[in-house]
């Protein structure tokens, strides 16, 4: 029965988070339609967007690392490893991500870094536009695979 709530538990934290994920898509493109022409500030606010599509993606692969990898993983790099191992077959969990989309949200994980990391007003435009052309089918293609991993852990008993 502890299993059974364990994976119900984690079911739902999944579905919490991509819930919010789809918030944040539309949220994004309620903000696009508004402000087509962006100025620095506008800039500033795109980027977090981006920015925080990654970090709901992590709090899912955390959930999932906690839960079924025994934690997350250690050291400086933590972020990049953490992502690696969702693409892995650990023990009797599959690969929770296809190699494709680990490579596309290896490129939101460097961004995530980046605007964490400088001013707002460093941020690189193009860089910016170039991910932002990837959000809404790499989001789609985040959450068509989580689906198909809760699908795994309700019949994995």
């Amino acid at each position: 029965m502890s299993d059974e709530l364990t994976i119900e538990r984690i079911i739902s934290e999944i579905k919490e988070e991509t819930s919010s994920l789809r918030a944040l898509r539309d949220e994004y493109k309620n903000f696009l339609e508004k402000y087509p022409l962006l100025d620095r500030y506008l800039l500033r606010t795109k980027a977090s967007f981006l920015a925080d599509f990654y970090m709901g993606v992590e709090r899912i692969f955390k959930i999932i690392a906690e839960e079924l990898n025994g934690g997350t993983p250690k050291g400086e790099d933590w972020h990049k490893r953490l992502l690696l191992d969702m693409s892995l077959c650990i023990g009797e969990r599959p690969p929770v991500i296809s190699k494709e989309l680990y490579r596309q949200l290896l490129m939101f994980l460097g961004f995530r870094h980046v605007v964490r990391q400088v001013y707002g007003f460093e941020l690189d435009e193009k860089r910016l536009e170039a991910l932002s052309v990837h959000f809404e089918p790499v989001l789609e293609k985040f959450i068509e695979e989580m689906e198909s991993f809760c699908r795994f852990l309700r019949n994995r008993g």
